[in-house]
């Protein structure tokens, strides 16, 4: 008797780890859908920025504007004397993964980033295209992502940390920085031309400069959810 009872308590807690996991513990989609969930509230905004760059032979003084988005996808920044062109808008690595079903993820560990304790998923496309593999640190108690690396055929690989302040409640960061693999980013495409200037920067792909570079945006002075309208993305107008 004394033989069965012992026997039953270490199976009897075998059974409620295996319930207690099985029913509590996130999985890694779970995880990415409350992080696009957050960012989801945010239907547009318009904010202040300024935006530094720190790229081998290229020289880029900081450039001050305003910047815009309105989901799904539409991004533009208004600046005197400098068109930005952005291959892509800096959330793309959100909105990216709203598609649960465009890709796998797999949970691969934790890691501390300021202060805060990440949930690291690794993401792989299921279709080929320019994204080879995506990698994510999320603060799971805030749902948002602190860091993201992205492994892509066209531009390397691009790593992105957000710093949040103030806007955390929209997930939209006080501060982005983006560091790029210089020998594939291209940078003409990518990062800024300046219109009244009478030549353009060089990519660092054309001058073999290998090594990293380093673009910072700033945000501040946000103001969420007023209803923009589509004439403030059309290009053609200042």
């Amino acid at each position: 008797m004394l033989l069965q009872s012992t026997v039953r308590k270490p199976l009897v807690l075998l059974l409620f780890v295996l319930f207690y996991s099985t029913t509590y513990a996130q999985t890694a989609k779970q995880i990415i859908a409350a992080v696009t969930k957050k960012f989801g509230l945010v239907n547009d905004y318009s904010a202040v920025i300024n935006m530094q760059f720190d790229i081998p032979s290229v020289n880029l003084q900081k450039i001050d504007g305003k910047v815009f988005y309105k989901k799904p996808n539409k991004f533009r920044i208004k600046t005197q004397g400098i068109v930005f062109l952005p291959k892509q808008n800096p959330y793309f690595a959100i909105t990216a993964l709203s598609d649960s079903n465009s890709y796998t993820a797999i949970l691969s560990g934790e890691e501390k980033i300021n202060n805060s304790t990440t949930t690291i998923i690794n993401v792989i496309p299921n279709s080929e295209g320019d994204l080879i593999l995506g990698k994510f640190w999320i603060d799971k108690k805030n749902a948002v992502v602190l860091k993201s690396q992205w492994t892509t055929k066209s531009n390397g690989t691009i790593q992105i940390e957000n710093f949040f302040g103030t806007n955390m409640a929209y997930a939209l960061p006080d501060k982005m920085l983006f560091t790029v693999d210089v020998t594939k980013f291209k940078v003409p495409k990518a990062v800024a031309v300046d219109i009244n200037s009478k030549s353009s920067p060089k990519s660092s792909n054309a001058s073999g400069v290998k090594g990293t570079g380093k673009i910072t945006l700033n945000f501040s002075q946000y103001t969420v959810n007023k209803k923009l309208p589509d004439a403030v993305f059309d290009e053609t107008k200042n």
